[in-house]
């Protein structure tokens, strides 16, 4: 079942809004039923048509000074130039009034004068000689005007008289149609609303433009098509309502493919974060990091889950190298507390990708604030892998000091060989004795495994200690030949 996290009625508003002609910028000279394909199956209905007449030369006039004025968003002086058209003796015929109508309606509905652009449209459909597309066209526009004043019910009205004499319905139609019967709680009706608004944009053929190269290869700014065709895809908030209808009937809905189609048309973060966590209830690993990856190049992440999740993915998938960087930038951008699980997080991906200069500044900072003192043990080891033995000893000793190790005995192992190489022998030799008796203690001889463990740690540590001695003895022997040669 899914569960939809984003307020509905900001979805529900910003739909209705998308869907008015005036935001989509639609010129009252091109409408045709809200300008979108149908579907291919679309049976176009057989209805009588009203023959179309011509405005008047007159009107011609008005109309060629009008549409500059409405195209420049000029909405007073528009109006003015069709007041002649109204006035009570002019000379002007119903289908002059009817353009005036239609006209003033476009304007007003541009100018957020409801009222107006209400009465205009009523206005034109009473007009004797208005043409088919004029009056389809107010039909529409008053269905979004009841929709805006809230009276729903006759928005559904006025879209299934302007449904039923299209030739033509657009997705548009069936989506304000939806979110009509939404807000009456018609949600079974609204269902099929929407699922038509999608399959009418689905089932288009869209032609593949592919950008045109000039001669060096750079792109003309021109695009070309490729012969081949690509299904269309629905709106964005057509999807959205689509899901959230189906949550509040409780039906099951496969939403994965859908965000798979909100992520590829509609990039953004909650969609990709949404999709990541369906691959992963799938088990399907290399997918939910490639969602998260993907939102993560386009900077979109911004919660710490987010950025941890992304570089433990990236991590099991065998790249610690981003998997640093991706939880370094977070803590650089402060997104991603500095806190001991993150910054051990950080040391150990680059200590993983060999990059032990970055390693070592997080290891000392995770292990101030550890309580523990196994990070204290890795950032010795990466000062011994880069031959600082001092620090490597310093850093032994104070994850030593502040005990509760996973393995005492392999830390004090550890600390010998630093000794060793620092030719400080009877620190080493110490150290390697110590490792022997703190065996004794960490493993159990009753468990077979641990019993084994302790028997090869303690043969180790005793070699050690021999080839300590023997080292010794051939360094001190040495030094004093160099000596006695005045080398």
């Amino acid at each position: 079942m899914i569960k939809l996290s984003y307020p509905l009625k900001l979805l529900l508003l910003t739909t209705v809004i998308s869907l008015l002609p005036v935001t989509l910028g639609v010129s009252p000279l091109d409408y045709k039923g809200s300008s979108l394909e149908a579907a291919e199956d679309e049976k176009k209905k057989k209805k009588k048509r009203r023959r179309t007449k011509l405005p008047s030369k007159k009107m011609q006039r008005i109309l060629q000074n009008l549409v500059p004025l409405i195209e420049a968003e000029q909405w007073d002086e528009a109006l003015l130039a069709l007041e002649p058209v109204a006035a009570v003796d002019s000379k002007f015929t119903s289908t002059d009034r009817s353009k005036m109508f239609y006209y003033r309606g476009y304007i007003y509905f541009s100018k957020e004068q409801y009222d107006l652009a209400e009465r205009a449209y009523k206005n034109l459909i009473a007009e004797e000689d208005s043409n088919d597309q004029e009056r389809q066209s107010a039909i529409y526009s008053l269905s979004q005007l009841a929709y805006i004043a809230e009276d729903y019910n006759k928005a559904i009205s006025y879209l299934i008289e302007w449904l039923d004499n299209e030739e033509e319905p657009s997705s548009d139609g069936y989506g304000l149609l939806a979110q009509a019967y939404y807000q009456i709680e018609d949600f079974r009706k609204s269902v099929d609303a929407i699922d038509t608004a999608i399959e009418i944009q689905e089932s288009r053929d869209i032609a593949i433009k592919v950008p045109v190269l000039d001669a060096e290869g750079n792109e003309t700014g021109e695009m070309i098509e490729t012969g081949e065709t690509r299904k269309g895809v629905a709106k964005e908030n057509h999807y959205l309502l689509k899901m959230a209808l189906y949550s509040e009937l409780k039906k099951d809905l496969e939403v994965l493919p859908i965000y798979e189609i909100l992520v590829q048309y509609y990039p953004k973060k909650r969609y990709w974060t949404n999709l990541s966590g369906l691959y992963g209830q799938e088990d399907r690993q290399l997918d939910q990091m490639g969602a998260l990856e993907a939102a993560y190049d386009d900077r979109l992440l911004d919660r710490q889950r987010e950025f941890t999740a992304l570089s433990q993915l990236l991590f099991m998938f065998e790249n610690p190298r981003k998997a640093a960087r991706v939880i370094e930038d977070g803590l650089n951008q402060g997104i991603v507390k500095q806190e001991e699980k993150t910054l051990k997080a950080a040391a150990q991906y680059w200590h993983a990708a060999k990059e032990l200069e970055k390693a070592k500044p997080y290891y000392q900072k995770a292990a101030a604030k550890s309580k523990e003192g196994e990070l204290f043990i890795f950032l010795g080891q990466v000062h011994f892998s880069l031959d600082e033995f001092d620090k490597a000893e310093e850093a032994i000793r104070s994850g030593i000091k502040k005990g509760k190790l996973k393995d005492e005995a392999a830390a004090y192992m550890l600390l010998g060989q630093i000794n060793f190489e620092n030719q400080k022998w009877e620190l080493a030799i110490e150290s390697f004795r110590k490792c022997i008796d703190v065996a004794e203690k960490q493993f159990d001889d009753k468990k077979e495994k641990q019993k084994e463990k302790k028997k090869r740690v303690q043969d180790q540590a005793r070699k050690w200690v021999t080839y300590t001695e023997g080292e010794e003895e051939r360094v001190e022997a040495l030094k004093l030949k160099r000596k006695a040669l005045g080398v």
